[in-house]
């Protein structure tokens, strides 16, 4: 065990991700088995928490490396929220605006006008957008806290803040990769999930590493998006793609390769200077 510790705290990124992929892989395919063999909350529960592979892999290596201080530290990355005004509309407004252009770049294509009552009510809107800031088998809290608040602050002491972010981007793609055969996730995405990588790595760095205003912009992904039908269906999928990369070229080419990158706040700080502490 300690042979195992040693390695964790020399290698914590690494570990994160071995961590992460055997957790969700592993553990996911276990928790498809039991949901087709019994609904018993008693043995679905303790599966289910552990196959939320990002999420419980940032907090067991970070307690691996830095006890209780360091899981606080990142934990804290949730309490970030003096960012400035501008940056909640970002988190809020820019992921539904660019599938609202996608959406009426496909009608001009073609496809048919969707009603009003397509998109839904703004309770139900509004009700989704809660529950995807708390669920942790949902893809912001399941997400957000192992990608930026654990990898990325980390790879960034490696690389610079693009390159760093385009392996993560890469990592993250491949993790997905596990919910294709649900249908879940398709190839057609993959650029997609590239490019939401480099946007969220830019909110992150350009609010002093808020991990609550990347779990405010990932909350808002599916909002504000119609299905169509058939090649009209694909058509838009393909175009929502295509504005998420021009999106994100358009961020690296303005903020280069430091992403937007900001002075630590005081939560990267204690985060750093625990792990610096357990180094040592």
């Amino acid at each position: 065990m300690n042979r195992i510790n040693s390695l964790i705290k020399q290698y914590p990124i690494a570990a994160f991700f071995i961590l992460t992929f055997i957790l969700s892989w592993g553990f996911g395919a276990i928790l498809d088995v039991l949901f087709s063999i019994t609904d018993s909350i008693v043995l679905l529960l303790p599966v289910a928490i552990l196959s939320a592979g990002p999420l419980v892999s940032a907090l067991i290596i970070s307690a691996v490396i830095g006890g209780k201080a360091a899981v606080l530290a990142l934990l804290r990355k949730f309490t970030i929220w003096r960012v400035g005004w501008r940056w909640y509309v970002v988190a809020l407004c820019l992921l539904p605006a660019l599938a609202l252009t996608a959406i009426y770049l496909n009608v001009l294509l073609g496809a048919p006008a969707p009603t009003a009552a397509a998109f839904g009510t703004w309770s139900g809107m509004l009700g989704a957008f809660a529950l995807r800031l708390v669920i942790p088998w949902d893809g912001p809290m399941l997400e957000e806290l192992g990608w930026r608040g654990f990898a990325q602050t980390r790879m960034q002491k490696l690389y610079t803040p693009l390159t760093a972010n385009l392996i993560l981007a890469l990592l993250v793609t491949l993790w997905h990769l596990q919910y294709i055969p649900s249908g879940d996730y398709t190839w057609i995405y993959m650029p997609a999930t590239i490019a939401s990588t480099i946007l969220y790595g830019w909110v992150y760095n350009a609010t002093g590493g808020s991990v609550l205003l990347t779990l405010i912009m990932h909350a808002t992904e599916p909002l504000l998006w119609v299905s169509f039908t058939g090649a009209d269906e694909t058509r838009a999928m393909g175009i929502r793609v295509l504005i998420y990369v021009v999106t994100a070229t358009i961020v690296v080419l303005l903020t280069g390769k430091n992403l937007g990158r900001k002075e630590a706040t005081p939560a990267q700080t204690d985060l750093e200077s625990v792990t610096v502490s357990v180094s040592a």
